[in-house]
C-alpha cells in the first residue's frame, strides 16, 4: 500500500473539464469540491465561520444593497440602502438615536438636525424655523429610535465612492449627491453643484475722480471684473458682473481708477481684479487686493494669459446625470451620462465640486473628454493606478501618461485591452484591478506590466469555469485581512470566494451556501484589526421571505469556549449559567444547532429524533444542561472537501483500479468530529480513544480507516457535520492498486 500526500489546496475547486489535467501544477493543489471551506493563504483549507445575525432589513423589497463608510480615526460604518432610505450600522450593531431634544418653534434648524415631536423622532430635511413636524417638506419621521435618512435614488442601486468624509453617490436617473459624515447620527445628503463654493463680490463699482482726457479723441473705456478667493482654500469665485468706466483717460498713480465692492458672505482671503482696457471683451489679470475690498488701477497692463474663471453648470437635467464617479490626482471625476455615455468630466485640481475652466486653458482647469475607439464605448468605471484606468463596455483604457498629471493640453487616451467590463464596482488588490467582464460571468485581473508597458489581463475563472458558466454576478467585495478573499454573490444566491495573493500566484475558488437562505449582497467593512464581510441574506423563515443583515464571524479562535461560532443567522449568549435562551424570534420554526461552552449540544440535523426539541418556538429554546457561553443558529450543512481522482503525471495510476483504505489528515486547531469516506454514502466518523476529547483544538496528524472498495477514482470526501472548527493542512491517502 502506497501513500500519496496532498500538501496544498491552494488551487481551490477545479472545473470538471480539468479533471484529466494531472500535468498541471494546479491539479496537485486542487479539489473536486470545496464547499463551505475557505482556501487559506498558506494553502490549507478551513471551514468557514458562521454568520452572526445583526438585524432584519427595514422591509422585504428585493432592491436593497449594502455599502460602507470607511474611517481610519473612528469606526467604519455599514450602510443599508433600500427604497428611498439609508440605515447605519457600527461594529455589528444598528445605530440608534437617544436623548433627542424636543422641537422648538424658535430654533433655526438645518439639514441633519434631529427633533422629538409628539413621541416621534424626526430628521430635518431643509433649513426651517417655525415649521413644526410632521411636515414632509422639512421633516422625515424615523421608526422608533432607529437612525435613518431618506435619499432621492428610490429603488435605484446607485454607485458610490469616498474621499475624506464625503461619499459621492451616482446613478444615470438621479442628479449626483454627496453623503457627508458629521457623526454617527449626523449625516447630510445634498445635491452636487459644479460651480465655485464661494460667491462673487457684489455692489461692484468705481469712485468718481478718474482722469478726463484733454483731447476727446484720447478717451477710452475701461471695463473691470473682480473675483474672490475663499478663506483657507483660495478657491476662486466666479467674477462679478463687469463695471464700465467710459470716456476716461489713462489711469495713473496720481489719478487711478478707484474700484470698490462688497465682500461675499463669509468674506474672502483676497480678491483678483481683471481689466479689459481695449473693448475686446477679454479681461486680463491686473492685480490682487488683500485685506480690503478696494483696488486702485494705476495703469497696470493686463495679463491676458490669466483670465477669470468660467463656471460651468453640469449634471442638472435628465439624461445628463453621470452614472459613475472617481477621484484621481486631486480631481473628482464623473462619467457616463445617458446623453454622453463615453464622456468623462474632471473637476479643477483640488476643488472637487468646481468644474470651471479658463481662457486660455490652464493646467489646473476642469477637463472634459471622450473615450473614442473603433466601437461605441460606455464608461463603466474609473479608477487610478499608475494612470487613470477606464473600464469601458468594449475595452479597457488608460488616460494620460503614467504618474504624470492630467492637463488639458495633450490629453491622451489609449485602449489597452479589448475585453470590456460591467458597471459593477471593481476591486483594487495591490497593484491589480479585479473586475467583472462584460456579460457578467467572468472575473478578470488587469495590471500594469513593464514588458508591454501597459495593462495585461488574466481570466481568473478559467480553472473553475463550472462555478461561472450560466451564471451572472451582481456584487463582490474584497477582504484583505486576515483571509485575503474576494467575495462574489452569484445569481443563484451562492457566495463564491476567491483566495487571491497575486504576488505568490495563488488563486483558488471556493463556494458557500446557507440553510434556508441565499446571498444577495456582500460588503466588507474594516473593524478593528480585521476586514469584516457583511451579507444581505434572503431567507425563508416560517414559510415567509425575510431579509437579514448578517456578519461573517472572525475565524480567529482565541478561546475555544467563547469563539467557536459556526452557525448562520446566529446569536450568542454570555452570562450566568442558563438553560433557556430567548431573543431568537428571527428563527421561529427553525431547527437550530447549539454549541454550549465549546461543546456541541445539537448539530442542527433536521432528520434527527431530537430536532423537535431544538426547534425555535416563541423566540426561545431550552437546552438540557446549563451553560455560560452559548451559540445558537442555523446549521451549516455541510462544510466539505472532496479530493480529485488520484493521479500523478508520469505514473500509471489513473487507469488502475484503486482503493483508499485509510486516511491521515494533518489538522490545525481543529475538532476531530469530522467524517471521511470515498463518497457521501460511505462516510465514517473519525474515531478517538474514549479518554480523548473530540471537541478540542487539536493540532497534528490523525488517522482513520475508511469504508471503501476498489474503484476507478480513489477519491476522498471529508465532511464536518458539527458546528466546530476544522482546518486541514494536508491529507495522506493510503492507496492500494489492483482490484
Amino acid at each position: 500500500m502506497d501513500s500519496v500526500i496532498q500538501r496544498s489546496f491552494g488551487a481551490g475547486e477545479l472545473a470538471p473539464a480539468l479533471h484529466a489535467r494531472a500535468d498541471l501544477v494546479k491539479y496537485a493543489q486542487g479539489l473536486r469540491t470545496c464547499r463551505n471551506f475557505l482556501v487559506k493563504r498558506e494553502g490549507g483549507v478551513t471551514n468557514r465561520p458562521g454568520l452572526r445575525y445583526i438585524a432584519t432589513a427595514k422591509d422585504n423589497a428585493d432592491n436593497k444593497f449594502l455599502f460602507r463608510y470607511e474611517s481610519e480615526i473612528g469606526g467604519s460604518i455599514l450602510i443599508e440602502a433600500g427604497n428611498g432610505y439609508l440605515r447605519f450600522y457600527l461594529n455589528g450593531a444598528r445605530i440608534v438615536v437617544s436623548g433627542v431634544a424636543a422641537y422648538n418653534g424658535g430654533t433655526a434648524y438645518v439639514p441633519g438636525d434631529l427633533v422629538l415631536s409628539g413621541g416621534t423622532n424626526y430628521y430635518c430635511l431643509a433649513n426651517t424655523t417655525g415649521n413644526a413636524p410632521p411636515n414632509a417638506a422639512f421633516w422625515y419621521a424615523l421608526t422608533g429610535n432607529i437612525y435613518e435618512i431618506p435619499h432621492p435614488f428610490l429603488s435605484h442601486q446607485f454607485n458610490w465612492i469616498q474621499a475624506s468624509n464625503v461619499l459621492t453617490l451616482t446613478h444615470q436617473d438621479v442628479a449626483p449627491q454627496e453623503l457627508i459624515y458629521g457623526g454617527n447620527t449626523n449625516w447630510v445628503l445634498r445635491p452636487i453643484t459644479t460651480t465655485p463654493s464661494i460667491g462673487a463680490p457684489t455692489a461692484f463699482g468705481w469712485v468718481a475722480g478718474t482722469p478726463v482726457p484733454t483731447d476727446p479723441a484720447l478717451a477710452r473705456t475701461f471695463a473691470y471684473r473682480v473675483s474672490a478667493a475663499a478663506n483657507l482654500t483660495y478657491e476662486e469665485s466666479e467674477a462679478c458682473t463687469a463695471v464700465t468706466i467710459a470716456g476716461a483717460g489713462a489711469p495713473s498713480v496720481a489719478l487711478p481708477n478707484a474700484l470698490s465692492w462688497t465682500p461675499p458672505t463669509g468674506g474672502a482671503a483676497e480678491y483678483y481684479i481683471y481689466c479689459d482696457p481695449y473693448g475686446n471683451g477679454t479681461f486680463g489679470f491686473i492685480g490682487t487686493a488683500t485685506g480690503q475690498a478696494t483696488f486702485n488701477d494705476t495703469g497696470f497692463v493686463p495679463d491676458f494669459a490669466v483670465t477669470p474663471v468660467i463656471p460651468r453648470v453640469l449634471f442638472n437635467s435628465a439624461n445628463n446625470y453621470p452614472g459613475v464617479a472617481a477621484y484621481y490626482q486631486q480631481r473628482r471625476l464623473f462619467a457616463s451620462s445617458a446623453n454622453e455615455p463615453d464622456t468623462i468630466w474632471a473637476s479643477r485640481v483640488g476643488f472637487h465640486s468646481n468644474f470651471g475652466i479658463s481662457s486660455p486653458l490652464q493646467d489646473d482647469d476642469a477637463l472634459t473628454f471622450r473615450i473614442v475607439g473603433n466601437r461605441q464605448q460606455v464608461v463603466r468605471w474609473l479608477l487610478g493606478l499608475k494612470s487613470l484606468v477606464v473600464l469601458g463596455s468594449n475595452g479597457e483604457w488608460t488616460v494620460g501618461q503614467p504618474e504624470t498629471p492630467l492637463v488639458p493640453q495633450g490629453l491622451s487616451a489609449n485602449q489597452q485591452l479589448y475585453v470590456g467590463a460591467t458597471d459593477k464596482r471593481p476591486s483594487v488588490i495591490g497593484a491589480s484591478v479585479i473586475y467583472l467582464q462584460i456579460r457578467g460571468s467572468v472575473f478578470r485581473e488587469a495590471k500594469f506590466q513593464a514588458q508591454i508597458e501597459g495593462l495585461a489581463g488574466t481570466d481568473l475563472t478559467l480553472f473553475s469555469s463550472h462555478l461561472f458558466d450560466g451564471y451572472t454576478f451582481f456584487r463582490y467585495d474584497y477582504q484583505q485581512t486576515p483571509l485575503t478573499v474576494l467575495w462574489c454573490v452569484r445569481s443563484d444566491g451562492t457566495l463564491l470566494g476567491l483566495t487571491y495573493i497575486p504576488e505568490q500566484d495563488v488563486w483558488g475558488w471556493h463556494r458557500h451556501d446557507s440553510t434556508n437562505g441565499s446571498f444577495e449582497d456582500v460588503c466588507v467593512v474594516p473593524e478593528g484589526t480585521e476586514d469584516v464581510p457583511y451579507v444581505l441574506m434572503k431567507r425563508t423563515i416560517g414559510g415567509a421571505t425575510v431579509r437579514y443583515i448578517e456578519k461573517l464571524e472572525s475565524r480567529q479562535i482565541v478561546t475555544w469556549d467563547t469563539d467557536v461560532f459556526f452557525v448562520d443567522a446566529g446569536l450568542s449568549y454570555s452570562g450566568a449559567a442558563a438553560t433557556v435562551f430567548t431573543g431568537l424570534d428571527h428563527l421561529n420554526g427553525q431547527v437550530v444547532a447549539v454549541v454550549a461552552d465549546g461543546s456541541v449540544v445539537f448539530n442542527g440535523d433536521s432528520a434527527s429524533a431530537s430536532a423537535a426539541f431544538y426547534t425555535v418556538a416563541g423566540g426561545r429554546i431550552t437546552i438540557p444542561t446549563a451553560a455560560t457561553n452559548v451559540h445558537i443558529g442555523l446549521p451549516i450543512r455541510y462544510p466539505e472537501i472532496e479530493l480529485l481522482d488520484l493521479d500523478t503525471q508520469g505514473t500509471a495510476i489513473r487507469d488502475k483500479r484503486k482503493r483508499v483504505g485509510s486516511l491521515a489528515v494533518l489538522l490545525e486547531a481543529s475538532s476531530r468530529s469530522f467524517l471521511a469516506g470515498p463518497d457521501e454514502q460511505h462516510l465514517r466518523q473519525m474515531r478517538v480513544e474514549t479518554f480523548e476529547p473530540t471537541e478540542d483544538a487539536h493540532t497534528g496528524q490523525v488517522t482513520l480507516n475508511m469504508t471503501s472498495a476498489f474503484n476507478d477514482y480513489g477519491r476522498v470526501l471529508i465532511r464536518q457535520t458539527d458546528p466546530l472548527p476544522l482546518t486541514i493542512l494536508g491529507v495522506i491517502p493510503s492507496l492500494e492498486l489492483g482490484g
